[in-house]
């Protein structure tokens, strides 16, 4: 779906200042139906690779390649057409205060040439899908942040995209409003398919929704790989640093302890992935006797916490 081979992206000097290499013999591969995780603190080159990836810049050496199209070769209207399959979700939303979320969710359709009655039946099918339904006549103003997150998310889906990119979606948001935010990409994702490719300086994103990973640093990929297996054994320092300031973050995070049996703590991990919490054993131990119990912390919102008790209590975890 997308492959980055050997890119580099240099930006040439400014008045006397020396020329700034952005990123530096960057390889990664992005399956279809991925979901997608790219690490890294500000200035590691995060940002210049989405803006690859959709045609925005073009690398300085090196190519990429998105549904089998090399992006900077593509003619003009080729790269239009292609941009179409692309959606963008940004940090800070970027919609027009001027337009309701109607009308910012129809625009990317404007755009394309759509016909007006398809704008829109397929504007209310997005905006049913985004929760925001009764909020179509409103003006971002009037709007709150994860509110203009999701008008962001359904015009990034407005002509039906194989590809999401997401630049720090979720981190102007308050931590419930993240979880929720990061809930519906999921579903989104199951959904329709779609391949997401996330931006973030937050290990508890990647953590809560995806598949795989890669860590950046100073424009290079110092690790990558799947969530799991770079959670449970990091190798790179910085790596190592993002993890542990996760579990600490966990460790003074405010969550709900529950008391489990071994089975059900296996279902907990199932819960997790599909329900966007994180969680941690806090006491207990597993020793193969038919009373053991062990004491995990929860954390998540309310609904979600509840969710799973529900799920525990009343059936098997989903797979």
């Amino acid at each position: 779906m997308i492959q980055i081979e050997k890119v580099s992206k240099t930006y040439p000097a400014r008045d006397k200042g020396p020329a700034v290499t952005a990123l530096d013999g960057v390889t990664l591969t992005v399956d279809r139906g991925d979901i997608f995780g790219i690490v890294g603190y500000s200035g590691a080159g995060k940002s210049t690779l989405l803006r690859l990836i959709n045609g925005l810049e073009s690398p300085t050496t090196g190519k990429v390649v998105v549904d089998g199209k090399e992006i900077s070769n593509l003619a003009e209207r080729e790269l239009r057409k292609a941009r179409l399959k692309i959606g963008m979700i940004f940090q800070h939303f970027h919609l027009l205060w001027s337009r309701t979320v109607r009308e910012n969710v129809a625009f990317p359709l404007e755009i394309a040439g759509v016909p007006k009655e398809e704008i829109r039946q397929r504007v209310d099918e997005l905006l049913q899908r985004v929760g925001l339904a009764e909020r179509a006549e409103a003006y971002p103003s009037q709007l709150s942040g994860g509110q203009k997150q999701r008008v962001g998310i359904a015009r990034a889906l407005a002509n039906q995209p194989d590809i999401l990119l997401c630049d720090e979606a979720t981190s102007a948001l308050d931590p419930e409003t993240t979880a929720s935010i990061l809930q519906l990409l999921k579903e989104i994702h199951r959904e329709m398919g779609i391949t997401l490719v996330l931006i973030t300086h937050e290990m508890s994103v990647v953590r809560q929704i995806c598949n795989k990973m890669a860590v950046m640093e100073n424009g290079q990929v110092v690790e990558s790989g799947t969530v799991e297996a770079i959670f449970s054994q990091p190798k790179h320092s910085l790596t190592k640093k993002f993890v542990q300031e996760l579990f600490a973050e966990t460790d003074d995070a405010s969550g709900e302890i529950i008391e489990l049996n071994p089975s059900e703590v296996v279902k907990l991990g199932k819960l997790a992935r599909e329900q966007g919490i994180h969680f941690s054993i806090i006491s207990g131990a597993i020793t193969g006797a038919q009373d053991d119990r062990v004491r995990v912390k929860v954390v998540g919102t309310a609904e979600q916490v509840q969710a799973v008790r529900n799920q525990l209590s009343g059936g098997e975890a989903p797979c």
